[in-house]
């Protein structure tokens, strides 16, 4: 008996082990063997010398290339066609879907709207829907420069791709205020009929963060540094939420991740990005100079 106690523990935690990574190469929230595949994919024109494609391919760039390229694996595409968002997601199988889509125009073909369909009903359902995205990197002013304040746009950006990826992939739809956001809810409603962005913002620190995902998904991000950059471009867009059903008729809840009311504060809190998932009930304000969310944070300043 006692020269087969040890082979017998052998293989009794070899098949445990064996079980182990079975589970974690499956399950969503595990950290992935290989890099997740992001298709990022902007349809929007160059406005001068401000907004250009090179200003978005730098934060594609950006993922592709942090923590050494181990963690995903971008291609970045643009094109401004419709049949444009078909043809690149039929080039390549995909895990992330950015659609970085401001503009006035709808360049959401009957083929594209197909293709976006049958990327989300394969599984990756998770949604991402942010009114601030279009700023993230623009030559504004100082905050509007990617990566930054105090590398914060950077920061943000990892946590929005790391959360979609820990739900197993999914679907970012950026844009900016109203009179840019027809070719972002021509995407949206093809996934969430009734769902749209609308509006323009005007942040005051009369708000919050929701849950730790926008600061805290891999990367710290102070909330102040974020709120330094909507403050000084203040157009963001709201972003849906509550209650929906998908274009399956499935039903989907929009929760909000980053809320605060207009100048000078005490109205409706409006949502600025929000996304298919809980985020959790912990509050940041949306002004606090704090890294640490075991305590909670107060206002730094009134509204």
């Amino acid at each position: 008996m006692e020269i087969l106690t040890v082979p017998i523990f052998k293989f009794a935690w070899a098949m445990i082990l064996a079980f182990v990574m079975l589970v974690a190469d499956a399950a969503p929230g595990f950290a992935q063997k290989d890099p997740r595949r992001v298709l990022w994919f902007s349809a929007m024109p160059d406005v001068g010398r401000e907004f250009t494609t090179g200003h978005r391919k730098k934060m594609a760039d950006y993922v592709n290339n942090y923590a050494g390229g181990t963690a995903f694996n971008v291609t970045y595409r643009r094109n401004t066609s419709r049949g444009g968002l078909s043809k690149e997601l039929s080039a390549g199988q995909f895990d992330i879907l950015i659609l970085d889509m401001t503009g006035k125009a709808n360049p959401m073909g009957p083929a594209d709207v197909a293709s976006l369909q049958q990327f989300y009903g394969s599984g990756r359902r998770a949604l991402m829907l942010d009114g601030s995205f279009a700023i993230r990197n623009l030559t504004h002013n100082p905050t509007t420069k990617f990566p930054g304040v105090n590398g914060s746009s950077a920061g943000l950006l990892m946590n929005q791709i790391y959360a979609l990826s820990e739900q197993g992939g999914g679907i970012l739809i950026g844009t900016d205020h109203d009179i840019w956001q027809p070719m972002a809810n021509a995407a949206l409603r093809a996934l969430v009929p009734n769902a749209t962005f609308r509006g323009t913002t005007n942040p005051s620190t009369n708000g919050d963060f929701i849950g730790t995902t926008l600061l805290a998904s891999r990367v710290v991000v102070t909330a102040r540094d974020v709120l330094k950059h909507w403050e000084s471009v203040p157009n963001q867009g709201e972003a849906p939420v509550g209650q929906f059903a998908d274009f399956m008729g499935q039903p989907i809840v929009l929760h909000s991740l980053v809320e605060t009311a207009d100048k000078p504060g005490g109205g409706r809190k409006r949502p600025y990005i929000s996304a298919s998932f809980s985020p959790g009930d912990q509050r940041i304000p949306i002004d606090s100079a704090d890294e640490m969310f075991g305590d909670m944070p107060t206002h730094k300043s009134s509204p």
